[in-house]
């Protein structure tokens, strides 16, 4: 079922509409910065904070539900221009209703999108205290994650609307175009304020050439330059959609009921699908092993098995094999290196980010060296 967009920001955050959106009692909004250490688009956040009858704004605490606002733009947003994202994917998925059916399992975010000037602006419950932005994924969170990956991935396998100009997720191209050097120097080139992380792309790129392997970053190198061999491989296998970018600053968990267990009875909370994106689901895969790889639980290979089992389930369900999977793991797991190998070999070395987890990222070298060595295999040239 299609969702209507509110015409403005003024009328989505008025008192009248939160009392509707939120079906409880709203007689002013309050409206403040929010700061999120892993908040590298350029997009704007804000909390809004509702004041209730007989509360006034100046309170010292409220006891209506607090929001968040999320506010995109072409403008400020640098990764929606990588991505050559000209209709903000996140309220076109919201608006469209694909949201509305991913797995049970998963929290409806979003309650509101709107116009907002020449962008967009999305109202989102408030679930700050449970994002797992460095927090140690527990066994039953990690196969969590992993039973709400599948099942999506599974539930949306080859369904037309994904794979629409309509829904304009990001392809193959775009997943590995968004943090290439040559897309880092165009937005240096626009010297806009406040965006670290093209820089931070250049520099890990630059020491990846340094302390890989050579014969890795000879497979690297020129996919940078053009993933065309890489994607037109993806093409041989049956593509889904993907949230792209399933880390842990994006994931969270809740007690379904007061008082339950952390991971038992619990739901998903899946926030930014600034970069979904319509691939085969190893291109997620790549993405959740490498982001994540210090909190997890699990060894990789034994995360991909418990992943395996659970797609295979899900497309069985629907009468689909999953025949093709190891060479499609292999390429996504490519993949994975091509579009996060920066990162990684700046967590292993220099970079901050990551700094308490600097060993491991050490050790995962070597194993994303091998995955490119293997992945390479099946590269259509």
């Amino acid at each position: 079922m299609e969702q209507d967009l509110l015409p403005s920001l003024e009328a989505m955050i008025a008192p009248e509409s939160l009392t509707r959106i939120l079906n409880v009692p709203v007689v002013d909004a309050i409206r403040t910065p929010l700061t999120a250490g892993f908040a590298h688009s350029g997009s704007g956040l804000e909390y809004v904070t509702t004041v209730g009858p007989g509360e006034t704004a100046d309170a010292q605490s409220l006891t209506g539900p607090r929001l968040v606002l999320k506010r995109i733009a072409l403008e400020w947003d640098w990764l929606m221009r990588a991505t050559n994202d000209h209709g903000c994917r996140s309220v076109t998925l919201w608006r469209t209703g694909i949201l509305e059916e991913l797995p049970k399992l998963c929290h409806r975010t979003v309650l509101a999108c709107c116009r907002d000037g020449s962008g967009w602006a999305i109202l989102m419950h408030d679930y700050s205290a449970s994002i797992m932005t460095n927090r140690p994924f527990t066994a039953s969170i990690n196969k969590l994650f992993l039973d709400v990956m599948a099942s999506m991935h599974a539930a949306f396998m080859e369904d037309p609307r994904v794979n629409s100009d309509a829904t304009g997720l990001c392809g193959p191209a775009e997943v590995y175009g968004m943090f290439s050097p040559a897309v880092a120097r165009l937005e240096l080139a626009r010297n806009a304020p406040g965006v670290e992380l093209p820089h931070r792309i250049l520099e890990g790129w630059e020491l990846a050439r340094e302390i890989m392997p050579p014969e890795v970053m000879a497979i690297i190198d020129p996919l940078l330059e053009d993933p065309a061999p890489l994607c037109r491989a993806l093409r041989n296998f049956p593509a889904t959609l993907l949230h792209g970018d399933f880390r842990h600053s994006n994931l969270g968990v809740t007690p379904e009921s007061p008082g339950g267990r952390e991971g038992e009875s619990a739901r998903v909370v899946l926030l930014d699908w600034q970069l979904a994106a319509c691939a085969p689901p190893a291109v997620e895969l790549g993405r959740y092993l490498g982001a994540n790889s210090p909190l997890l639980p699990l060894g990789k290979e034994e995360c991909l098995r418990y992943y395996r089992n659970r797609l295979d389930a899900g497309l069985r369900r629907r009468g689909m094999s999953l025949s093709w999977w190891q060479p499609h793991l292999e390429l996504g797991l490519l993949g994975g290196f091509l579009q996060d190998g920066w990162a990684l070999v700046l967590k292993a070395t220099r970079w901050s980010v990551g700094a308490e987890h600097r060993a491991h990222w050490k050790e995962e070298l070597s194993w994303w060296a091998g995955q490119v060595l293997r992945g390479a295999r099946h590269l259509n040239r």
